[in-house]
């Protein structure tokens, strides 16, 4: 940190907490203000958390994230810091949902087309080809209702059945109506949603949610009423579920992630004993019917020289992506995030496949080896005591990996990692066919959350984030499209950056520019929302831009919740018809903070 950013910080510290602070303000400043005062660092900030729940925060403290940072913390100081950081409880709900007159029938899950699953459908192609939108009426699209979500970053993206939008903030999914936006009814899980929701398109009478803590639901589609519950066991404290299930047949396949990537911030943490996995539930029962775990056991390699804090590897290999699934060969496919502890894991920063039926490996791939990283290496003080030897980039697989065929009809997986390479892949074995690099990369993309496909070209967004490291390429954040036979460069369209002149609407969160949000296609149109707050539609053929909505403002919502737009980043854009649903707002990374569900449709 130079001279002027600590001046900066000092002075930020002085005014937030002012000499004569009360207790919870003095815990926080003790416990909370060193990284999350520090713009440096991309965390949410301070403020922004005033939109989490206190219950949340209290959960976030003692089993979450923050769990090794708060250890040395009694339960009445935690409930204290989470009463300071967080709103009331009975302020936020203060206003009440608004219920649309008619109940939802049967027949409102049928009427139009599906965007069923987060990447449209089990192989992930983010494509809506049963949609009236196009290049030539693109210009019709208009915003006709925004819906306030009672989160600080809507991350779970929204999916489109019929007339309803099922959408999860918080702890909250809602059944809304595609046309109005009032709510048909609410659902409340006993921990917070991550991902989108997953839509039984075989009885097309239910919804599948998948809580941070495993909590895995079926819920009525059409009543909201719960089917069942089960909990997936968690294998470690930090195991968590941050990816979207999709339902394939009478199958439901879960993605397994880790959060201890935070922990090694806390000198004293024994660095790193979970796996990334996947598991397979029966839909009908929800029975459990295998577990994957991507890694072995984790076994001890050792001690940290300063504090003697034993170490542990394998480790990592989170699965922070959508899987896809092949129900004609039988097989799941997914990427890993990188590993958390040396040595690093020949399974980390890897495409897998895994057999259907039994979960065992069908091939690895792995793209990038020697890639292990923690957030501790991202924190001087801590860097040296807690960061893996090895140091890596922190270039894993963010983004869903998408199954196609080539123009001869052979079958390919397609790959984008944080590095900014692109991969194209044999589906039988794993060998690479061909990789293009079309980004700097960086800790936050490179390609960030997912790519889309019209089964011809490839299209990629880049965010080429500015985190601080050293780059062997100049940024090039931007939307590219690719040959799918040969990964050749077909077109790219580079972002302008407007930045200088943006402020968050809400105060919270710096301007980025770049594209780190997943795009999606409907007929020759791309969609894609960008960091900065705008959110456009291009043309498939050459990426010229047809129409941008500029996001980074509030919004008078129809459920009257205070609502602003942000950075768009998370979650795609969901199009159905003539409609096209897409979130603002997100600050898991310092970015500009938002909660609105904004619905626009073709006049």
């Amino acid at each position: 940190m130079n001279l002027l950013k600590l001046i900066s910080f000092l002075l930020f510290t002085f005014f937030l907490f002012p000499i004569g602070a009360e207790k919870g303000e003095k815990l926080v400043q003790e416990n909370c203000l060193s990284c999350h005062g520090n713009p440096d660092l991309n965390l949410m900030s301070l403020s922004t958390m005033s939109y989490i729940a206190k219950n949340e925060m209290l959960q976030i403290l003692s089993e979450g994230k923050m769990k090794t940072q708060a250890e040395n913390l009694t339960n009445q100081e935690k409930e204290e810091i989470a009463i300071f950081l967080t709103k009331d409880e009975a302020e936020q709900d203060s206003s009440p949902t608004v219920y649309c007159s008619k109940e939802l029938s049967a027949d409102g899950l049928k009427d139009g087309s599906l965007w069923s699953s987060w990447g449209q459908d089990s192989f992930n192609k983010r494509h809506q080809t049963s949609t009236t939108i196009n290049s030539r009426n693109i210009t019709n699209l208009k915003l006709k209702w925004s819906f306030g979500l009672r989160t600080e970053n809507p991350r779970g993206q929204p999916i489109a059945v019929g007339s309803v939008i099922f959408i999860s903030a918080g702890d909250t999914t809602y059944a809304l109506d595609k046309n109005l936006g009032c709510a048909y009814w609410t659902f409340t899980s006993a921990a917070r949603l991550r991902n989108a929701p997953a839509f039984d398109t075989n009885t097309k009478d239910a919804i599948y949610l998948i809580d941070q803590d495993f909590g895995t639901y079926k819920i009525n589609a059409i009543s909201g009423q719960l089917i069942w519950k089960v909990n997936i066991p968690k294998e470690t404290p930090w195991s968590t579920s941050s990816a979207s299930p999709i339902l394939v047949g009478s199958k439901l396949v879960v993605p397994l992630s880790t959060i201890e990537t935070v922990a090694p911030i806390n000198p004293k943490h024994e660095c790193c004993t979970s796996s990334g996995g996947i598991a397979l539930l029966d839909a009908e029962t929800g029975n459990i019917i295998w577990n994957h775990r991507v890694l072995e056991e984790a076994k001890y390699v050792g001690k940290v020289f300063v504090t003697r804090t034993k170490k542990f590897a394998p480790a990592g290999a989170a699965v922070w992506n959508a899987p896809g699934v092949d129900l004609v060969n039988k097989r799941i496919f997914f990427g890993t995030g990188q590993s958390t502890q040396s040595p690093a894991s020949e399974f980390s920063d890897a495409i897998i496949t895994l057999d259907l039926e039994t979960g065992k490996r069908i091939w690895s791939t792995q793209t990038l080896s020697g890639d292990a990283h923690n957030v501790a290496c991202e924190i001087p003080v801590v860097k040296r005591l807690s960061c893996p030897d090895e140091d890596g980039p922190d270039f894993d697989f963010g983004a869903s990996v998408i199954q196609s065929k080539t123009s001869n009809g052979e079958s390919i997986l397609l790959a984008g990692q944080k590095s900014g390479w692109v991969f194209g892949l044999n589906n039988e074995t794993g060998i690479i066919k061909w990789k293009t690099r079309v980004g700097r990369g960086g800790t936050l993309g490179g390609i960030h959350f997912g790519m889309a496909t019209d089964d011809s070209k490839l299209f990629v967004p880049v965010s080429d984030r500015e985190v601080g490291r050293t780059y062997d390429w100049k940024k090039r954040p931007g939307l590219y499209a690719l040959d799918i036979d040969t990964g050749d460069l077909i077109w790219s369209y580079q972002l302008d950056d407007i930045c200088k002149d943006r402020e968050a609407v809400s105060g919270e969160g710096r301007c980025s520019t770049g594209f780190s949000a997943p795009v999606s296609v409907a007929g020759d149109v791309l969609f894609a929302g960008a960091l900065d707050g705008r959110f456009s539609a291009h043309s498939t053929e050459d990426g010229s831009k047809l129409w941008e909505f500029d996001t980074l403002r509030s919004f008078r919502t129809v459920n009257n919740y205070p609502a602003v737009g942000g950075s768009i980043d998370a979650a795609g854009a969901v199009i159905v018809d003539n409609w096209v649903f897409i979130n603002s707002g997100y600050s898991n990374h310092g970015q500009m903070t938002g909660n609105v569900l904004l619905a626009f449709s073709i006049d």
